[in-house]
């Protein structure tokens, strides 16, 4: 009893008297994280549970108010449902969750310090599936005098911190019937685990929309269970709008949505989203085993133009900031993991988590290595749904994540690496943006994004530092590796898929092997692609909905209301090699269109002289692959011109109204171009056209050139060009 007096008296301090400590500087926080609970008004003494008054110096239950440290060695186990609103809590031995009981907590800061553990469930024994374990961050305005850089409200991780609640397999799921308005009943492709009465779903708005800005308003449900039979899900209202899935041009169907739950029993949430929101931080040598969470209302970062804290060169503050960046609902953040790596063989894992709506960004993804990402659900955020944001993120694996209704913002910040006011990438609404190459992307779908479902084309980056092995600190150099990612392929890009409402289903700008990407009903491209040096397309779906098209003959393209409808558009600018193989475009303007550069470049030698080559594939489209080669004029080195190759190619008429200025056709060279251009130009080489073998012929610039322009005139059915055998 002495003792416990003894330190009540030292701890005891009146809150004015709080001095500003903070951790040590890192790579990720050269300020540190501030030590919100430096003179704690109450310290846990004993190892027990949160409500006995024994646990505590001070004799009683922490209060609203306390400033709580849970001291080293101490194991506390949180089991009270309260509303009393906690200054800070700060972790320097074992906080754990009960999971048999319904818990909540109320705190304006929780940090988990080095040496500290947060246990909300475990994968050994996660949060009960019929209670409900949350953390509330309490809405309480930011100090700017003892957290002038704004890390605080919310949640600080620099320790072990483990977080598991009630599995729910698939978290996504694709429908198995076409989801009609007026149902209330849904049929999944698989019956699933876990779910239950009361759950939150969501399905995206499918439809192709010509111009988001002039569309109708968005056809996305949130929707309850009410009950689950087997794959059959019944809801607790009907349907408003159909969610159709992807038909080929003769109505065959062929894709279908997924819907997504976004109920969780164990909850990260904001007390109050249009106050001071909350955001969690991990960074440093943080331990994060993150599954089955939801993270509601979190994120306090807007898109906008930054505006950062100032400090000067001794670290005092010059500029109190009021958009401060990296406040993001899910952060991982110069996060290097524990040096030994985890037993799963990942530095961080993020498995089946939901994020509920956040104004920058829902996972984000800085700095940070060797990390499973995977079974995540991203609803309703803004400017992208999962990010790596400075590009030197390597050998993380994002596996059958789930990222819809993204937004983006007509207002973006500078970001490094861009001259000036440049755009900040990331912020136009994409499902997922990835800044640079070097993570695996396998089995994720996006849908109903403002702009890309995939966004891999960011700019150039240069040469960056990379982790030499898993537990580095790349940000020593001993401990890293340069990679130039000018070459650098992406390490895997395969069995993606993207649609609804969105601009382009993929950009890319980097090398690597697309495998098997499915992309319907995007407004203007299925696919983009600008690659450094060498691509493989290979097995790509594209598919168009013919329900929008107005057929008005007076349009350029002669499909009514589309602005620029291309299933592939791909150049090769720079690159030596591209190769798109086995393609299935359907019900577009073009299937695959690559165009030239309209400016002469100066590249060095071997660089942007290279080829395309289409093997196979099905296209039923206005016109299936239009190309235009690059040229060079007479006595110039040619280093523009490149060359392009179409193999055992199918193609099928579309059944819209024509346009005589541009008719359709299988192939055109230079499909659209004005004519009296007298350039020489590389041909189209056909080989098997159709899937005829020996039916073999070149095709030259569009029939409106002089004829010096091409070596012979001759004309083919389906044809846009001078044809040569």
């Amino acid at each position: 009893m002495i003792r416990r007096l003894l330190l009540a008296v030292l701890i005891a301090a009146p809150a004015a008297a709080q001095t500003h400590e903070h951790t040590p500087a890192t790579s990720g926080v050269p300020q540190g994280v501030p030590l919100f609970c430096a003179t704690p008004s109450v310290a846990s003494i004993a190892s027990g549970a949160w409500s006995s008054p024994a646990t505590w110096s001070t004799g009683r239950v922490p209060a609203a108010g306390d400033r709580v440290r849970i001291s080293t060695r101490h194991d506390v186990t949180y089991d009270l449902v309260s509303d009393a609103r906690l200054d800070c809590i700060e972790v320097d031995g074992h906080l754990v969750f009960r999971t048999g009981r319904d818990t909540r907590m109320k705190v304006v800061n929780l940090t988990v310090m080095n040496g500290g553990v947060l246990d909300v469930g475990t994968v050994d024994a996660s949060i009960a599936r019929n209670v409900t374990a949350e953390i509330v961050i309490a809405d309480q305005k930011i100090d700017g005098a003892a957290d002038p850089a704004q890390i605080g409200t919310g949640v600080q991780g620099l320790g072990s911190v483990r977080m598991h609640g009630a599995t729910k397999t698939p978290t996504f799921v694709r429908l198995a019937e076409e989801p009609l308005a007026g149902q209330s009943t849904l049929v999944l492709e698989e019956a699933p685990q876990g779910w239950a009465a009361g759950d939150e779903i969501v399905i995206p708005d499918t439809r192709q929309l010509p111009d988001r800005s002039r569309a109708p308003a968005d056809q996305i449900e949130r929707l309850r269970v009410s009950s689950i039979d087997g794959n059959r899900v019944t809801l607790s209202a009907p349907l408003q709008f159909a969610h159709r899935g992807a038909r080929t041009p003769d109505g065959a169907l062929q894709l279908l949505p997924h819907i997504g739950n976004i109920t969780r029993n164990v909850v990260i949430r904001s007390e109050n989203p249009n106050g001071t929101r909350g955001h969690t931080i991990f960074t440093s040598r943080a331990d994060v085993d993150i599954r089955y969470v939801a993270f509601r209302d979190m994120g306090r970062t807007i898109m906008g133009p930054l505006d950062n804290t100032a400090f000067d060169a001794a670290g005092n503050v010059v500029k109190l900031g009021e958009n401060q960046i990296g406040r993001y609902a899910i952060h991982f953040h110069h996060d290097f993991g524990p040096v030994a790596p985890p037993a799963n063989g990942y530095q961080f894992t993020l498995i089946g988590n939901a994020v509920d709506t956040a104004p920058k960004w829902g996972i984000t993804i800085h700095n940070s290595h060797y990390g499973l990402i995977r079974d995540n659900v991203v609803f309703d955020a803004q400017g992208a749904g999962i990010v790596t944001e400075d590009g030197d993120e390597a050998f993380n694996v994002f596996e059958h994540n789930f990222a819809l209704k993204v937004r983006g913002s007509g207002e973006f910040a500078p970001r490094s690496g861009y001259a000036g006011a440049a755009p900040d990438p990331g912020g136009e609404g994409n499902g997922f943006w990835f800044r640079g190459p070097d993570n695996y992307i396998r089995n994720n779908v996006a849908a109903d994004a403002d702009a890309v479902g995939f966004g891999l084309a960011a700019g150039s980056l240069g040469t960056v530092r990379i982790p030499a092995y898993k537990g580095a600190d790349p940000s020593v150099d001993s401990q890293s590796t340069a990679l130039d990612t000018t070459l650098a392929p992406v390490l895997e890009f395969s069995n993606n898929e993207a649609y609804g409402g969105m601009v382009t289903g993929a950009t890319w700008g980097w090398n690597g092997t697309v495998s098997n990407f499915r992309v319907w009903h995007p407004s203007r491209q299925g696919f983009t692609a600008t690659p450094t040096d060498t691509m493989v397309l290979d097995r790509i779906t594209v598919l168009g909905d013919m329900r929008v098209m107005g057929g008005n003959p007076r349009d350029r393209f002669g499909l009514g209301v589309w602005q620029n409808p291309i299933g592939i558009w791909i150049s090769n600018y720079m690159a030596k090699g591209i190769v798109v193989k086995d393609a299935n475009v359907q019900g577009f303007r073009a299937g695959i269109v690559s165009p030239f550069y309209p400016v002469r470049q100066l590249l060095e030698p071997g660089r942007g002289d290279g080829s395309l080559t289409i093997e196979n594939g099905y296209f039923r489209d206005y016109v299936g692959v239009a190309i235009a080669s690059g040229y060079a004029t007479e006595g110039e080195s040619p280093f523009g011109v490149k060359h392009a190759t179409v193999k055992n190619a199918m193609f099928a008429p579309l059944d819209v109204p024509t346009n005589p200025m541009n008719a359709p056709g299988a192939i055109s060279m230079n499909y659209g171009m004005a004519g009296g251009d007298t350039e020489k130009r590389d041909p189209i080489v056909v080989s098997g056209f159709n899937g005829n073998p020996g039916d073999d012929f070149n095709v030259y610039y569009s029939l409106e050139v002089p004829p010096e322009a091409a070596p012979c005139h001759e004309t083919r059915p389906n044809v846009q060009g001078w044809v040569c055998k």
